[in-house]
């Protein structure tokens, strides 16, 4: 849940930071990924708020839960008081997050145009494996 949090924060960063000239001279990126990653930039506001704020918003609850779950296991198993795990798991669970997403943040910004156009073929590839299926 914490590395989905991250790379979502990133791809949000990437798009954000991105402009549309950048991804037009690409010259080896197809039509329809470049279309897509036009797309993105064009709605950065929405898709900056979508991946950094709803998926990590979503990852950080549920890394939460799963950190509660392991503190109850560990003293279910050890027959502890769970107040110390309870703290340390919360405060690895935390340092993690804040740490790795501040540190991807800087990658993002400088590579956000490499960013950008591996989401956009990543989002056409989920696209056509869709309408594969459905035909």
């Amino acid at each position: 849940m914490v590395i989905t949090s991250i790379i979502f924060d990133v791809i949000g960063v990437s798009v954000a930071s991105c402009s549309a000239c950048a991804v037009e001279g690409s010259a080896s990126i197809d039509d329809e990924t470049l279309k897509v990653a036009k797309t993105l930039i064009s709605n950065a506001e929405k898709v900056n708020n979508f991946c950094a704020d709803v998926i990590g918003d979503i990852c950080g609850v549920m890394s939460g839960a799963c950190g509660a779950s392991i503190v109850a296991a560990l003293s279910d198993a050890l027959g502890t008081n769970a107040f110390l795990p309870s703290i340390l798991v919360s405060a690895v669970i935390a340092s993690v997050t804040v740490g790795g997403k501040a540190l991807c943040k800087r990658i993002a910004v400088r590579n956000s145009r490499s960013i950008v156009l591996f989401t956009a073929a990543r989002l056409c590839a989920i696209v056509r494996i869709f309408k594969r299926k459905r035909l």
